[in-house]
């Protein structure tokens, strides 16, 4: 599968913004001509492989009809369309990453740019390498994905050159607007004597953009920012 083609899945996926911009309409809120012209989409039984792919077939048909909808999407409270279900093949690519970071445990402040690229390995799991610049300084992150789609969690391990190993889990959800996070925490780490923690929400807002809002607390205390960095698609020259 071409760039192009992921920006495609991606964009089908990230459509859904503008289609379920009034999710919460109920049933009564739609023609009875609207919804005969475009039915009433559900997820259907069955939990059917499709080769390459982590979501299943029924999954897919989901998003497809989704976002083919030219009317405003139904609320589930009236027994309306079937929310949509978030795709992890989103993340495949070539993506830049630019910031600035604060000083912390971590580091010195300072930017931190560079690239990540992801490739997908076998159903929902995925691995991708970050190499970047923080303060003048070198830096590369081995990364490991796997998403649970069944209870929607995203498990992100990194294994920084900096000494730093983490593990982020946590629930990715969408809203009503169409868009998806992935509200994280990683398991307390030590460095320089100090016990680190981190949490997260990467925050999925369009086809080509995401961004990872972030926070620390060290020795028990309390979260506080630690910045936040964003991710661009590299797009492919093809036509």
């Amino acid at each position: 599968m071409t760039m192009t083609d992921h920006r495609a899945r991606a964009g089908r996926l990230l459509a859904l913004v503008a289609v379920v911009a009034v999710v919460a309409v109920p049933v009564a809120g739609q023609t009875r001509a609207q919804i005969e012209a475009e039915p009433i989409q559900k997820l259907r039984a069955g939990e059917t492989t499709v080769p390459g792919e982590c979501l299943t077939r029924e999954e897919l048909d989901l998003l497809t009809g989704l976002s083919a909808l030219r009317r405003p999407t139904v609320g589930v409270e009236g027994d309306g369309d079937d929310p949509a279900p978030f795709d992890p093949h989103y993340f495949i690519g070539t993506w830049e990453i630019e910031g600035v970071l604060p000083d912390s445990p971590l580091g010195d402040a300072g930017e931190f740019y560079g690239t990540e690229s992801v490739r997908h390995l076998q159903g929902c799991s995925y691995e991708s390498r970050i190499e970047a610049t923080s303060v003048d300084t070198p830096v590369t992150v081995a990364v490991r994905t796997e998403y649970d789609r069944r209870a929607q969690y995203l498990v992100r391990w990194e294994d920084d050159s900096r000494g730093l190993q983490s593990l982020k889990i946590g629930r990715v959800g969408g809203d009503p607007g169409g868009y998806f996070s992935h509200h994280w925490q990683a398991a307390p780490v030590t460095r320089g004597g100090q016990q680190i923690r981190l949490a997260g929400r990467t925050f999925i807002t369009s086809p080509d953009n995401y961004e990872v809002q972030m926070r620390i607390a060290t020795d028990g205390g309390e979260f506080a920012n630690l910045g936040r960095l964003r991710w661009s698609r590299v797009l492919d020259d093809a036509p």
